[in-house]
């Protein structure tokens, strides 16, 4: 008795869910398929332009206009230590020969790579 009742639910159920789905646009997932396949994989240099220009077509991505987004998706990564991140803590410059996670960096005095080794005629040794 049920089996006799199931297949005329699942008829009423079908053509319910054909009716409905019928009066979705078309192009609803190929818009969104098509918006997946728009994000850049990446930038290599970031737009840091603040000016716009209103001259230009209105057809860019708000992605390339804005400087933050641009960054998210620059391909320089830039690594900083959990001691350079410090409360009041100022990281060395990249070229000034100290660590970045000296102490005091711009009023550190002494040799800038106080490393010495043992000493042997191979490895002249700094005297």
């Amino acid at each position: 008795m049920a089996s006799k009742l199931l297949f005329p639910f699942f008829t009423i159920l079908l053509l319910l869910l054909s009716a409905a789905s019928a009066h979705l646009p078309v192009d609803t997932s190929l818009k969104l398929m098509a918006d997946a396949l728009e994000w850049p994989t990446t930038i290599s240099i970031p737009d840091l332009d603040h000016d716009h220009d209103h001259d230009h077509d209105h057809d860019h991505d708000d992605l390339h206009q804005d400087p933050r987004r641009s960054l998210f998706w620059s391909r320089v990564h830039y690594y900083i230590s959990y001691g350079a991140l410090a409360a009041n803590r100022i990281p060395c410059p990249p070229r000034s020969g100290r660590p970045y996670y000296t102490h005091n960096c711009y009023k550190a005095r002494g040799p800038v790579n106080p490393y010495s080794r043992g000493c042997s005629a191979i490895t002249r040794c700094r005297r």
